[in-house]
């Protein structure tokens, strides 16, 4: 017998997401993690809490009430996902219409859609990685979209999109999704734009700056109406009780989580200057990663040399219609940042890379 024969027709085609690499003793900085992990808060109340994981998870509530007070929203304003990519797919379940978002971007936008079915259209950014507002606005008008997806900043360009090009995109009365997984680096969020716009949604996650990214934990934030529809297609459970205790500790210990930002983004912009005084072209980020265009080069073989030496970077190669080779290189540690450094000053300067 052949399985295929059971399969739904357009699962065949979809290309799954492949997440970073990782080797042990190996310095990630693939991933947009962040190295530095939770605090010691964090780590205390997980292990204080571990014989609760016999228990179905119940801290969804308290949670949500802390997640509202950070957001300065209400509980009715909240819902909890096993990350974001829980929330992505909620969304697209509960929503009809045909998906728009931009390219290059996150993946999982595509590969969800794809998933249920959708028609997922993309519409590929300036040359310089800005958003093409007219070109977009556009391309929603022209389709049958119901659905928009914008990480806002962009993963994995860095940029941000300005509000002013988010309300044009929400005046289209669409259901319009800004992801602001980077919002603690970039600081500036459309949260404010929920009162006046019910088509709005905003995804947040614990794994980038609060370093909970093994324990999957994200948030949507939307119209009281919008969350209690979303939540009808939400499993039972659907967050672990230990995602929970972390989630809860964490907002309990907000400086820690200020002083990782505060370092991730002295280290992002240390090596933004040492990148361009070797002559890569690199970009402006608002997130705790870069990207660059190691062009002439092959990004694979940079990757490779870094690999020799036991550090692990995000390799894209070529973004179709867009010139270059791109690697982006997560922010991590002030240790491993130098040890990048040193590596990278040893391959373009040593190696007869430049």
């Amino acid at each position: 017998m052949n399985p295929k024969r059971w399969v739904n027709e357009w699962i065949e085609n979809i290309k799954p997401y492949k997440p970073g690499e990782i080797r042990e003793g190996y310095i990630k900085l693939a991933s947009n993690e962040n190295n530095y992990g939770p605090s010691e808060k964090v780590i205390k109340e997980i292990k204080a809490n571990l014989r609760l994981i016999r228990r179905y998870p119940y801290m969804d509530s308290k949670l949500k009430r802390k997640i509202a007070e950070y957001c300065s929203l209400s509980e009715e304003n909240v819902i909890l996902g096993n990350g974001s990519d829980e929330l992505i797919d909620m969304i697209l379940k509960t929503f009809r219409g045909n998906v728009a978002s931009i390219f290059p971007t996150f993946l999982e936008y595509k590969i969800c859609s794809q998933i249920l079915n959708k028609r997922f259209y993309e519409v590929p950014l300036e040359e310089d990685f800005s958003f093409p507002l007219e070109r977009f606005l556009e391309q929603v008008k022209a389709k049958d979209i119901g659905i928009i997806f914008i990480a806002n900043p962009n993963n994995p360009t860095g940029r941000a999109i300005k509000l002013k090009k988010i309300k044009e995109i929400l005046e289209l009365e669409k259901i319009v999704v800004i992801d602001e997984a980077y919002f603690e680096f970039y600081g500036k969020s459309c949260v404010p734009l929920l009162e006046d716009y019910e088509n709005l949604i905003v995804l947040r996650t614990f794994s980038k700056a609060f370093g909970l990214s093994g324990l999957r934990l994200g948030y949507a934030l939307a119209n009281k109406e919008v969350i209690s529809y979303m939540n009808r297609v939400r499993q039972p459970f659907n967050t672990s009780i230990l995602a929970q205790i972390a989630g809860i500790s964490a907002l309990e210990d907000l400086s820690y989580v200020e002083r990782c930002v505060k370092a991730i983004k002295t280290d992002r912009e240390r090596l933004y200057s040492f990148l361009k005084s070797l002559g890569i072209r690199v970009f402006k980020s608002e997130a705790n990663f870069l990207l660059l265009d190691v062009s002439p080069y092959a990004a694979s073989d940079i990757f490779n040399k870094l690999l020799e030496r036991k550090i692990i970077v995000r390799k894209f190669g070529k973004f179709p219609g867009f010139n270059g080779e791109y690697i982006r290189i997560s922010i991590g540690t002030r240790d491993e940042m130098n040890k990048l450094i040193s590596a990278l000053q040893d391959i373009f300067q040593s190696s007869g890379f430049i």
